[in-house]
């Protein structure tokens, strides 16, 4: 059964517009019918429902409580060892893993937590029974399994974004919202594996400098409707050669 931090409810109306309003707007400047288009999703929804996919996915609940969590585990002096690294935390205690837990989502389940972030490898125990943080920042995908939420909220971001560039008029007074990337169809193998672990290195460490960033230009318990959710999404490219 799948791990959860609070109820899971059925995906809302509002967001499955506005994750087809970018495919819809671009299957239709394709010259795809409406018919077409109907019948191919219909085709793929009932592919996914009957055909095993390789990773299963599992609910467990917002992910931000686990990015929050683990952003504490490596800023917050309570938690970093003389050196400035997230030293090793026992579960419970003044400045154990149960306290992080609480500090930063008071809500949520810490042995919950902690079972989710060993699942997916970002955690690990040593060998006197303390946990070891293992990467500084939330890792959704396992070898068998990957995280529910994190994906639906990619996807969801960036529908959005993608909407809100294609809906953009004269009078659109919000920030200019972008789409950019880099790419090359001439890579091999192994040097697409030598690419993955390079972009993680250099993409974490800008990821870190704009999340310093937007800590530093937090501003919370003020009037919510006056406040946006920004931030910046990198994910990796690996393809077949198209024709």
């Amino acid at each position: 059964m799948a791990h959860r931090l609070g109820k899971t409810k059925t995906i809302e109306s509002k967001r499955v517009a506005s994750l087809l309003y970018p495919i819809a707007a671009f299957l239709h400047a394709g010259g795809v019918t409406k018919e077409e288009a109907l019948r191919t999703f219909g085709s793929m929804f009932t592919t996914v429902s009957t055909v095993r996919i390789g990773r299963k996915m599992e609910h467990i609940g917002h992910p931000t409580h686990y990015a929050d969590i683990i952003a504490m585990w490596v800023r917050s002096n309570r938690y970093l060892d003389a050196k400035g690294w997230p030293r090793s935390l026992r579960l419970a205690g003044p400045s154990g893993f149960s306290s992080l837990v609480k500090s930063a989502s008071p809500q949520t389940d810490p042995k919950k937590v902690l079972s989710v972030l060993m699942r997916y490898g970002n955690v690990r125990r040593n060998r006197v029974g303390a946990y070891e943080l293992v990467r500084p920042y939330f890792y959704t995908s396992g070898p068998k399994a990957m995280a529910y939420e994190p994906v639906a909220y990619f996807l969801s971001d960036a529908s959005a974004t993608l909407g809100k560039i294609l809906r953009r008029t004269k009078q659109w007074r919000g920030p200019d919202l972008f789409w950019q990337k880099t790419e090359n169809k001439w890579i091999s193998e192994a040097s697409a594996k030598d690419f993955n672990v390079f972009a993680k290195e250099r993409s974490l460490v800008f990821l870190e400098e704009l999340d310093d960033w937007l800590e530093a230009h937090s501003v919370r318990n003020r009037d919510r409707t006056r406040q946006r959710r920004v931030g910046l999404g990198i994910f990796s490219i690996y393809s077949d050669h198209e024709r």
